[in-house]
């Protein structure tokens, strides 16, 4: 009974997080994504693609990487809160010379442009790691709330547009009202706020290494924007985005997955065999190709209806450029599991793999191929990741 209990109460929180994600997700693609498309043209949206890039790497590096790295210390029993915000604001200084560097790049110099795009890069790093909030005492109905607030947010952002005639102001109103929630209702800001603990030096480490192993996943999930652009301009980058579109929904199943994993795991004192991981990784490779099967149909029908005048553009990369982002998403809920039963130094050296192979692929692939290029290097590098993953869970986890 207690077993019985226990599965619902993992299904339970299961749903809770992926109702969330997919009100989020679902108002990016279905609401705001289109209305910058049809009010920006193809190739300025191609540019906006970019800049979120950006913002993107920010939050899914250090955001998550304190998300996790909380998580972690959770199992550890060590409660830090000081640690962790002395943590976010070196990364807010660090946001203003990578947000005057992408507006650079870009063409975008304007005082008022930079300050807007900074303070959305510093609330989505804050975004990305407030979640842990509810993680952390396992409260993913309030997990659902937070992801509601996002997408009220983006909505009223999206009615004031034509208003503000701003992406950026859109999307800040919706990350704030998350983070807002948070700092008013959860403990993560309570004073004292930067308080050191007797385990800052570990919890810094633990930061560091997950930053690395975060930000080597960060920058390729989201170099094939920033390399388009850079290689074959705004429109392609427009293309490629809808061509994975559907594939990279995917997370909004593995998103969750991982955080009601995580959440679980730092509860389960028990062991992971080798054997039983070998055979997890062999399950996901065979359920990704099942899955783009099936992800490919619906692509189809989304950009037919979203996206109607690119979609013979965008028809012949679907196979290819949606297995890649399957395979993406579903490696790191293999390095998710592997995470919890082995030290986090591990997670690092299949990144940096990862990132080896990357740029041995995709960066002469993109330079000859562009688009095509992209999307197959995509695709063999995810593979090897989990190839990558396997030996390591085989090598570290115990055999019994």
């Amino acid at each position: 009974m207690k077993v019985l209990d226990k599965v619902k109460g993992v299904s339970r929180d299961l749903i809770d997080s992926m109702l969330g994600l997919i009100a989020m997700n679902g108002v990016i693609q279905l609401l705001l994504y289109p209305c910058f498309q049809r009010q920006l043209g193809t190739d300025k949206f191609g540019q906006v693609l970019t800049l979120l890039s950006i913002v993107s790497i920010m939050g899914s590096t250090f955001g998550v990487a304190a998300n996790y790295s909380r998580m972690v210390a959770k199992t550890k029993n060590i409660d830090c809160n000081g640690d962790y915000n002395r943590f976010l604001l070196y990364i807010a200084v660090l946001c203003i010379p990578v947000s005057m560097a992408g507006l650079m790049w870009l063409g975008n110099g304007s005082v008022l442009m930079f300050l807007g795009f900074l303070a959305l890069m510093i609330v989505t790093v804050l975004r990305y790691y407030s979640d842990v909030e509810f993680r952390l005492n396992v409260n993913y109905r309030g997990f659902l709330l937070y992801y509601i607030l996002i997408s009220v947010g983006y909505i009223v952002g999206i009615i004031l547009f034509p208003v503000t005639h701003s992406w950026i102001a859109a999307m800040l109103i919706g990350e704030s009202m998350a983070v807002g929630f948070v700092v008013i209702k959860g403990s993560l800001y309570r004073k004292p706020v930067f308080k050191k603990s007797d385990y800052y030096k570990g919890n810094m480490k633990s930061l560091i290494i997950l930053s690395l192993t975060e930000l080597i996943a960060a920058v390729i999930l989201n170099a094939d924007r920033l390399m388009l652009q850079a290689i074959a301009g705004g429109v392609a980058v427009t293309i490629f985005y809808a061509a994975t579109l559907v594939g990279k929904m995917i997370s909004l199943v593995s998103m969750p997955l991982n955080g009601v994993i995580m959440g679980h795991l730092a509860r389960f004192n028990g062991k992971l065999k080798g054997s039983t991981f070998l055979k997890l990784c062999m399950a996901v490779i065979a359920g990704g190709a099942v899955l783009n099967v099936f992800w490919v149909g619906v692509s189809m029908v989304f950009v037919m209806i979203m996206y109607p005048d690119i979609y013979s553009d965008v028809k012949p990369y679907l196979w290819v450029a949606n297995a890649g982002q399957i395979y993406y998403f579903l490696s790191n809920t293999l390095t998710v599991v592997l995470l919890r039963f082995s030290d986090e130094k591990y997670q690092l050296y299949i990144n940096i793999v990862y990132m080896i192979m990357f740029v041995v692929f995709a960066v002469p692939m993109t330079f000859a191929w562009k688009i095509w290029g992209m999307a197959w290097a995509l695709l063999i590098v995810n593979l090897i990741k989990i190839v990558a993953v396997m030996v390591v869970g085989k090598m570290k986890l115990p055999k019994n």
